[in-house]
């Protein structure tokens, strides 16, 4: 029986190696190689992004050949007891023996009909491959088979499905390992930028596809089960098994603790300026940190362990830049939020250019602590409702629906995903009304697939831009709200240890309101941050 090792982020004694990552509602363990996260919150990319893809499932439509219209061989089925004989497509009975894992059927169509082409590389309405759809299947005999004819292993559908990501979401471990074997890509994202990994993982929308998919209905009040049972227990312990297999998780732990420098260890560090005045050198771990003046302080973050080094440097206009990793005016803003939390009044300077305290608050060793509550500490508005987040949603809602009825282009694509969608619903949803009426289904897709034609098109126009923009708003802002109500979550149940040590290293003496705000900062939240000037 196979046995796992399971490696948490925090020792026996308390130590840590994780961060707290606000942004995305989750904890980070610093120790293992971060997953990728190209989640894209610039609007106008995810504009031109979803533009483009309009443009290229448009030029799909045209591209691929469709598996049921294109297929010309004609068998004559006789269900005998004394029903009539009729024909159909031969290329449907393997379609079938396809799903149902019989590779005998599947390999004797393949060897003895002209179209075996079609049946391989040819797509259904949703633009599956037979390979994708047999990846969501038990079969790993009919995904090498597929294959072996010369399958598209990294073929996606409409939605940008692969067959690896299906293998993934039903918990097919024996698929997942063949189309790895044969260069299936584990990176390629789906128009929901999901990646195979993605689709094991244990989360309700992956739950509530598997179940609608299955022939469950989550509308219905009937108590009718789903049409295909599975051994939901073993196939969750293969989806565990396919997320290790993706992440390439192996038994060595790599979990590294560590101490931040004792104050007397800290007297080996020590800022010197270049000769052209331009940068400050750090001595002991070499850095060099540039400087827009010769009067700026700059500050390094030291938290031991794998815990990143981390500089900043004194001001609130300045960006973040590759050795000066802190944002002047994000963490000089946050300096505010806490010195309220913590009871510090900011002293008032004449340099603080119309705003109160922003002087003292833009201070580089004022700046690394906002970074380091932010990245181990829960604040009070972690476990609040971000009501600016939601208006702003409601904002972006009014005007996205303005434009929908307010605009000739926004009226053409309301009414065509309108039309979109009723006909998915004739199709897909019409009970047992449209069996064996064939002619009319093949009307119903034949017109969906001109009007998802026809919409396509209209939303890679330039002049359906603004909307592209407002929905890309939309989804930004969702995101961000799906992931504060994480955070919320983690606030209100908190790990059982969080780092509390630091030393924060800086190029010239510490002023009074910053030894202030550090002890205050230090008694409110449990800290043990220390302040060391290296001279």
């Amino acid at each position: 029986m196979e046995t796992y090792l399971c490696c948490f982020p925090i020792g026996d004694q308390g130590q840590v190696a994780y961060e707290i990552d606000k942004r995305r509602g989750r904890c980070t363990n610093i120790c293992v190689s971060p997953d990728s996260d190209t989640e894209d919150d610039d609007v106008d990319h995810l504009a031109i992004e979803l533009a483009q893809k309009a443009t290229i499932a448009a030029q799909r439509a045209d591209t691929y050949a469709d598996i049921n219209e294109d297929a010309k061989e004609i068998v004559t089925i006789d269900p005998g007891h004394g029903i009539e004989p009729f024909e159909q497509k031969r290329i449907f009975e393997p379609i079938g023996d396809c799903v149902n894992g019989d590779t005998r059927a599947v390999e004797r169509y393949l060897e003895t009909s002209s179209e075996a082409q079609l049946f391989i590389r040819g797509r259904d309405y949703d633009g599956k491959t037979t390979l994708i759809s047999a990846a969501a299947e038990p079969s790993s005999e009919m995904v090498s088979l597929l294959i072996k004819h010369g399958a598209e292993v990294n073929a996606v559908d409409k939605r940008g499905r692969s067959a690896l990501m299906e293998a993934a979401l039903f918990g097919r471990a024996e698929n997942a390992k063949v189309l790895l074997q044969n260069g299936a890509d584990k990176n390629t994202r789906d128009s929901d930028n999901r990646m195979a990994i993605d689709f094991a993982r244990d989360h309700y929308k992956n739950r509530r596809e598997r179940y609608e998919r299955t022939g469950g209905n989550l509308i219905s009040s009937s108590n009718r089960l789903p049409g295909r049972h599975e051994d939901t227990f073993k196939r969750d312990i293969d989806r565990q098994d396919i997320v290790r297999l993706f992440s390439g998780e192996n038994r060595k732990s790599k979990i590294v603790f560590g101490s931040p420098p004792t104050l007397s260890g800290s007297k080996s560090y020590s800022f010197t300026p270049s000769p052209r005045q331009d940068s400050l050198v750090l001595h002991g771990p070499i850095e060099e940190y540039p400087i827009s003046s010769s009067y700026k302080t700059v500050a390094r973050l030291e938290r031991g362990g794998k815990f990143p080094s981390i500089g900043a440097m004194s001001g609130w206009a300045h960006g973040s830049v590759q050795s000066l990793r802190v944002d002047g005016r994000q963490w000089t803003d946050d300096v505010f939020y806490i010195s309220n939390v913590a009871g510090h009044a900011l002293a008032s300077h004449s340099c603080d250019q119309g705003k109160d305290g922003r002087y003292n608050a833009c201070h580089a060793e004022k700046q690394l602590i906002a970074y380091f509550i932010d990245r181990h500490v829960f604040l009070p508005r972690d476990a609040d409702p971000d009501s600016e987040l939601e208006k702003r949603i409601e904002c972006i809602e009014d005007e996205l629906q303005e434009f929908l009825s307010g605009t000739e282009i926004g009226r053409k694509v309301a009414s065509l995903r309108k039309r979109k969608e009723d006909l998915k619903h004739q199709i897909f949803d019409g009970d047992e009304k449209l069996v064996g009426k064939h002619d009319e289904i093949k009307a119903l897709n034949l017109e969906l697939k001109s009007v998802e034609t026809a919409l396509n098109l209209l939303i890679a126009d330039s002049q359906a831009r603004p909307l592209l923009k407002l929905e890309s708003q939309l989804k930004v802002l969702n995101k961000r709200l799906d992931r504060h109500a994480d955070l919320t979550e983690m606030a209100s149940a908190p790990p059982p240890a969080s780092l509390v040590e630091a030393v924060i290293l800086i190029s010239s003496r510490p002023c009074q309101d910053c030894i202030v705000f550090t002890d205050k900062v230090n008694k409110r939240f449990g800290l043990s941050i220390q302040l060391f000037a290296a001279l």
